[in-house]
């Protein structure tokens, strides 16, 4: 019964597992937008393999991301690439989760995330003129998340759809208050200075606050070949700041604020020839962060907006160990107006809104054992 069961959910459990290859920790979505993570973790695997509890599961994630594109909205700064001052991030994020399998229905996973980030910004002098580009970084451990999941259907009655929800905790492990030095046109001296200041908030390890972790999976088997899927992430954070001070004009941006975050993907998955352990899978994707979050205030610095993007990958699985790559493409992205852009115009009586820079794609490489 146990063979038979596997092999009849051999194609949903290998989507599934797809989803550990995108990070559990503050990851950045599109660059100058942070998002937290994606998906639920290996639980979709430990739920449908047939050896029963007390089974472990351990997997490596890396995800990259260089973000160039500045937006005001969904209109794209062009200007700034052609005059060369664009913001530039180059992140880089590695994740160790380990599921431990309670029973068929239940199972827990801890996710650790290490981050290094590179933040390249321009410097100018009075007349606006370019000088020079400089960087700052941060590296470390980001934070971490414990989810526990729980399949609505019992997985052995071998149904074609089930829904899989996780409830967790996000702690305040990583850095909120990394500095680095920064460069600056001196206009008294003529010179260039630099100064110790807090890192941006896109490349700071950690938000500083505590988030409740909402997570929803479903999948429908449509034919031998085809299933399709859905899966939601949302970051619920209730504290409002973190008291990290950004240095920005805005007075309503004086300090970091501890933001909301989701992801929602779905589309389908095909199985090409089963004896390979190959999974195809196409989708459609969007990530990013709210203007108000759902519980608590929403002011201090953030920059709201979302991506859209089409989502192509494979995972290829052989005996105890399953591989899987998959690189969102961005179709559609747009910054939206923030709770101290709307304070600021309310002030000044003229409409303000940020900017934030995204990237054309991602790439997400995993590498998932079961023991």
């Amino acid at each position: 019964m146990q063979t038979r069961i596997w092999k009849t959910w051999q194609s949903t459990a290998l989507i599934a597992l797809v989803l550990t290859t995108l990070p559990l920790q503050k990851s950045l979505a599109q660059g100058c937008v942070p998002a937290k993570g994606a998906g639920i973790s290996n639980a979709q695997m430990a739920a449908h393999d047939g050896d029963g509890e007390g089974k472990f599961y351990a997997s490596t994630a890396y995800r990259w991301l260089h973000s160039d594109r500045h937006f005001v909205g969904s209109e794209e700064q062009k200007e700034r690439q052609r005059e060369g001052s664009e913001v530039i991030n180059d992140s880089h994020f590695v994740d160790f989760s380990f599921t431990y399998k309670w029973n068929d229905r239940y199972s827990t996973t801890l996710a650790i995330p290490l981050v290094k980030h590179d933040r390249s910004s321009v410097v100018r002098d009075s007349q606006r003129t370019i000088l020079k580009r400089y960087h700052t970084q941060s590296s470390g451990l980001g934070d971490i998340r414990l989810l526990t999941d729980m399949w609505v259907i019992d997985p052995a009655k071998d149904s074609r759809g089930n829904v899989l929800v996780g409830l967790g905790i996000e702690l305040p492990t990583g850095k909120k208050d990394v500095t680095d030095t920064f460069e600056f046109f001196n206009a008294a001296t003529g010179t260039i200075g630099t100064e110790r200041r807090n890192v941006d908030q896109s490349i700071q390890p950690g938000d500083g606050g505590y988030a409740v972790l909402l997570d929803l999976y479903a999948y429908r088997q449509l034919t031998d070949k085809f299933t399709g899927f859905i899966n939601g992430s949302y970051s619920v954070t209730p504290e409002e700041k973190n008291g990290v001070l950004t240095r920005r004009g805005n007075p309503f941006e004086a300090e970091m604020s501890i933001m909301d975050s989701f992801v929602a993907r779905g589309g389908v998955e095909f199985k090409p020839a089963s004896q390979h352990g190959l999974i195809l899978s196409l989708g459609a994707r969007v990530e990013g962060v709210p203007v108000n979050d759902l519980v608590g205030g929403s002011e201090g610095f953030r920059r709201p907006g979302y991506s859209i993007s089409v989502e192509p990958g494979a995972v290829f699985s052989r005996s105890d160990w399953t591989a899987s790559l998959y690189v969102p493409l961005s179709i559609y992205r747009n910054r939206t107006q923030s709770v101290p852009d709307k304070q600021l115009s309310a002030q000044t009586n003229t409409f303000r809104q940020g900017d934030a820079a995204f990237a054309d794609a991602l790439v997400q490489f995993a590498f998932n054992k079961s023991f």
